[in-house]
């Protein structure tokens, strides 16, 4: 029976493997001369039976490309308050660029004493290594690599590099394993070794390497396996740490402790051998259990993990990869999210926050059986900065979700990641007194409460210049003081007396108040904010069969919290509308500020105009009768209005204050 010729560990028979083998290292030699008379020397039995090849290998070496050229690595994004403190972190792969300096040198002793220990002699290829790998591997001894740091870090770059760009085909070509994919990151090894110095290869090796299951570069996995930096490793987490490299879900310390702590003691016993630590530390980092070294902070991407602030943080991802400054397409901009190493500062007060969570919690617990959602948006007047975000819910993205959680936030427009809206009910008021007191009238001007049927209000958009329906609109009041036939402006307001509005609507036009409305970014909450569609359309197109006094005066219209914080903060300013903004400022990878919407604010209402509004609001909380009932603010000047919708099932507060205290910690 004939014999089967054996095979290499890529598949083929023996004999083409090792000529394809010498060719590729007959060129490496030529080209790299480092190493090469002992190696030819080595080989040169084989050499002189291939003499007629020799020509052909250092052709094919050569045919191999010489520049290294990656796109930069894929870089966690972190989110942060306006403090400066931690709010989410978002990645593709969950790496942390940090330069050598703020590497533990125990770290980068670890790496050289178990990967390389000749990295500081050799010119990119190690072709001691090389060959004793190959023979090993074509004997049947332990598989070896005999791969350089330069040359692991060039594998690792090109993977990375495929991988971000969803290059299959180059994928497989940087993970099939061939002599051929051998020699071509040997070739780029020794070209970036005449580029770089010994240190800018480590660095860059230290921060492309998997240090864990999900972990990305060196920083990472310091702070996930002992939350601390790499900077301040010691020689028993760093071995652990170059162990785990080597096979980062076999080694992991976590699921298999047993094997981690082997692997860490064989990189300890390689350090001592290079006298990278002593037989004393040798003894005393062998003999801590691994258990006692690991302190996991695991560190998921996304909002889920920004606790009471996720529905913020959600906010403030939608309203990146909706911003055409940020990037000019959506999957540029989510490439830059979760990839760019960049860090988002955002308009949050942690303190604030906080206590919006709590007065949330103590009022309408988001776990009650009764169900009702609860929720409270802060907008800073004269900025439009978001403040705070909150909601009687545990934010939740994901496809299982509990009782008490969501990932639709009540307080942002549907286009955002919120609902449709709810109606804002008398919260809507104060837009027809503004076009009250623009149109000429006063606060002391007196109108009608009696209740009757009106058929007919003045509408210049709609045909025949006017919304009319039979038998007519006919509201009611419910007020808790006693109203006569004939009352102000002002009391009105103050007693959000429903038929006194209408008869004031009828004494306008519903368009200009549904456009002075929009002035004020207040749209029904279907329609998205980033679209200009949204600011350009006729107001009959926004609101369509809505625009009716039901809608317009009374508030039967599904507004989000925001834009109505938004409209009310511009009564605080002076007049000054400030579209809510979230971010402040984008800072990429290399600390330049990036391009993005940033504030944008204008005069949107007359000042004297503005300033009545915001005193005609204040007597709402002054007057103890007012449906504010009389609950000031005690230092702080402050005005608002109350709203309920479809019998109380919804009920608002929208108010402001022009003294919002602003303390925060330094960044």
């Amino acid at each position: 029976m004939a014999s089967t010729p054996s095979t290499s560990p890529s598949g083929r028979p023996l004999p083409v493997a090792m000529l394809q083998f010498l060719y590729l290292l007959l060129g490496m030699i030529a080209v790299s001369a480092l190493g090469g008379v002992l190696l030819a020397a080595f080989f040169l039995p084989a050499v002189s039976a291939a003499s007629a090849v020799a020509e052909d290998g250092v052709e094919l070496f050569e045919s191999y490309p010489t520049e290294l050229e990656v796109q930069p690595l894929n870089e966690a994004s972190r989110i942060e308050a306006a403090d400066g403190s931690l709010l989410a972190t978002f990645y593709t792969e969950n790496r942390i660029m940090v330069p050598l300096e703020k590497i533990s040198p125990h770290m980068q002793h670890a790496v050289i004493a178990v990967e390389d220990r000749r990295f500081y002699e050799h010119g990119g290829v190690d072709l001691k290594g090389t060959a004793r790998a190959f023979l090993s591997n074509m004997g049947g001894g332990p598989t070896q690599g005999g791969s350089t740091l330069t040359q692991q870090y060039v594998k690792n770059a090109l993977l990375m590099d495929a991988v971000q760009r969803g290059d299959q085909e180059d994928i497989k070509e940087a993970t099939e394993q061939t002599y051929g994919r051998k020699a071509r990151e040997a070739k780029l090894a020794i070209s970036l070794e005449k580029r770089w110095s010994k240190d800018e290869i480590l660095n860059a090796y230290l921060n492309v390497a998997q240090f864990g299951p999900s972990q990305y570069g060196v920083e990472t996995g310091a702070r996930h396996y002992f939350s601390k930096n790499a900077a301040d490793l010691n020689p028993g987490e760093a071995a652990l740490l170059a162990g785990v490299t080597n096979g980062p879900n076999q080694y992991d310390p976590v699921d298999h402790p047993e094997a981690g702590e082997q692997r860490r003691n064989e990189v300890l016993a390689d350090m001592r051998s290079e006298g990278y630590i002593t037989e004393e530390e040798y003894t005393q980092y062998t003999e801590q259990p691994v258990e006692d070294m690991l302190q996991i902070q695991n560190v998921r991407a996304g909002c889920a993990d920004a606790g009471r602030s996720g529905f913020f943080c959600d906010y403030v991802t939608r309203t990146l990869l909706s911003d055409p400054e940020f990037a000019p397409t959506y999957e540029e901009r989510q490439k830059l999210l979760y990839g760019g190493g960049l860090t988002i500062r955002t308009t949050l007060d942690p303190v604030k926050q906080k206590i919006a969570g709590e007065i949330l919690e103590r009022r309408v617990p988001g776990d009650a059986q009764h169900g009702f959602g609860h929720s409270i948006v802060t907008v800073e007047p004269g900025t439009g900065n978001i403040l705070t975000m909150a909601e009687n819910r545990t934010f939740n993205p994901y496809q299982e979700v509990n009782p008490g959680e969501t990932a639709i936030n009540y307080n942002v427009p549907k286009a955002l990641g919120g609902s449709s809206g709810f109606p804002v009910g008398s919260t809507f008021k104060p837009f027809v007194l503004q076009e009250w007191l623009e149109t000429n009238h006063s606060i002391t001007d007196r109108v009608s409460t009696v209740r009757e049927p009106m058929s007919r209000f003045p509408a210049k958009c709609l045909p025949r210049g006017a919304w009319r329906e039979n038998p007519g609109y006919n509201p009611d009041n419910a007020v808790s003081v006693r109203i006569s036939p004939m009352e102000t402006a002002l009391n009105a307001t103050k007693f959000s007396i429903n038929t006194a509005y209408a008869n004031m609507a009828r004494q306008l036009d519903l368009c200009d108040i549904a456009e002075g409305a929009r002035e004020l970014g207040v749209v029904p909450a279907t329609h998205d904010p980033a679209d200009p569609q949204t600011w350009d359309a006729s107001i009959e197109d926004i609101y369509g069969t809505e625009l009716a006094p039901a809608v317009i005066v009374l508030g039967e219209v599904r507004i989000s919290a925001l834009d109505m914080a938004g409209a009310y903060a511009t009564y605080a300013a002076g007049g000054t509308y400030c579209k809510p903004q979230a971010v402040t400022e984008v800072i990429d990878r290399n600390g330049e500020a990036m391009p993005i919407s940033g504030a944008e604010c204008h005069q949107a209402v007359d000042k004297k105009v503005a300033d009545t509004m915001a005193w005609t609001l204040e007597q709402d909380l002054e007057d103890p009768r007012a449906t504010g009932k009389g609950k000031i603010i005690e230092g702080h000047p402050a005005g608002g209005k109350t709203g309920t919708s479809g019998s109380q099932f919804h009920t608002w507060y929208v108010g402001f204050t022009q003294h919002l205290p602003r303390r925060l910690p330094g960044r």
